[in-house]
């Protein structure tokens, strides 16, 4: 068995495991990680087309050819899908673009291979349309991905890949180091065959890492997070208070907190249905992040109760942000929405998180009890 032939079947079976197992994990992980199906079945593809390869001169060529070198392409096409899915980028052709360059190339490898053959126009081409593929890939990588181990691990084999193709085309442009064939057993043939069944599996192995940190993040961010709002939990909006009180207590700062509750609520949701009360909720939060600052954090205590905490913020400053939200919530789509605030502020060094949200839920309740649609301070 010559070199060429151990590289191929080694990849052969390397590829087909790959693909099993991110097919496995596409089966198990949330829905919310796409593209890990479309990369293990470009994987499937590639896998595929080996046993092609390997049948040279003993199956036809339309199959060992034409066939094998499109799976190779398709191959590196649903990996693309599957990246641009993965970062929730679209397609930069539509469908029809997409075939019409499948079209194109089948077209020139029926060309080369029936009407002038050719092995090195064959390679050129397989070897120009998958760098195409790749740098569109690459370009994804680098501007859509977050920079994580599994992102740069993934651009260092898209650009080995990408070198390789660069090199390829160079020398087969200058006329040097023609190809003879998938078996040629020279030392440039062999690192071309190597190279990718290195780098692909890597590249795989780099986007199980991406969904495993996206899956992490995800995780990380349902236990801070509230699912509807996407304001802070109570949990966390309590472990942020006492953060913030420690940070006002280090450099003598003011802060305030502002309770607040959503006006008969349960009347919109008796009224109206849940689906539009979850609307409202919605609606309260983005308006309320849209007029809050950047350092200011705005959580979900429960219900239809919120709590902002506002660092460096003193109690007149306080009731103007509370005064923009009574005036947001009478354009509230898809229906206006009036709240009751409760405010209080960090009285010093011997105040607690406890005393701080006592005397604003104290105010809160002054607030509903005189009428509600107000803000009251203690």
């Amino acid at each position: 068995m010559n070199a060429p032939l151990i590289i191929l079947v080694t990849s052969f079976f390397v590829a087909l495991t790959m693909a099993g197992v991110l097919f496995i994990i596409s089966r198990t992980y949330p829905k919310s990680i796409r593209g890990l199906t479309d990369w293990s079945w470009g994987l499937l593809a590639m896998a595929l087309s080996l046993p092609l390869f390997i049948a040279r001169d003993h199956i036809p060529d339309l199959f060992s050819i034409v066939l094998a070198n499109l799976m190779i392409l398709g191959g590196f096409m649903l990996m693309n899908a599957g990246i641009r899915k993965f970062s929730g980028t679209r397609a930069r052709l539509p469908r029809a673009g997409l075939y019409a360059v499948v079209l194109a190339y089948v077209s020139l490898f029926a060309w080369f291979t029936y009407v002038h053959p050719s092995v090195a126009m064959r390679v050129g081409t397989m070897y120009l349309f998958t760098l195409i593929v790749l740098l569109d890939l690459l370009w994804v990588a680098l501007k859509e991905l977050p920079r994580t181990a599994g992102r740069n691990i993934l651009v260092f084999s898209l650009t080995i890949l990408i070198a390789t193709r660069v090199v390829r085309l160079g020398s087969l442009m200058f006329g040097i180091d023609q190809p003879t064939g998938v078996f040629d057993p020279s030392l440039s043939q062999l690192a071309y065959l190597a190279i990718p069944s290195i780098m692909i599996p890597l590249g795989t192995i780099s986007l199980v890492m991406l969904a495993s940190e996206k899956l992490h993040q995800d995780l990380e961010f349902t236990s801070r997070y509230d699912d509807l709002t996407q304001c802070l939990n109570k949990r966390a909006a309590m472990e942020a208070l006492k953060r913030e009180i420690a940070r006002a207590r280090r450099h003598g700062s003011k802060l305030s907190i502002m309770l607040i509750d959503l006006d008969n609520f349960k009347i919109i949701n008796d009224t109206h249905g849940h689906l539009e009360g979850d609307k409202v909720l919605v609606d309260f939060s983005r308006q309320a992040r849209r007029l809050l600052r950047e350092t200011d954090l705005l959580s979900r205590f429960g219900g239809d109760e919120f709590m902002a905490i506002l660092p460096g913020t003193g109690l007149e400053h306080a009731s103007l942000v509370a005064g923009r939200l009574h005036e947001a919530g009478r354009e509230g789509q898809p229906l206006a929405w009036s709240i009751s605030v409760g405010l209080s502020e960090w009285l010093g060094e011997d105040d607690s998180p406890e005393a701080l949200l006592t005397r604003a839920d104290q105010a809160l309740y002054k607030s509903k009890a005189s009428g509600r649609n107000q803000t009251q301070s203690i």
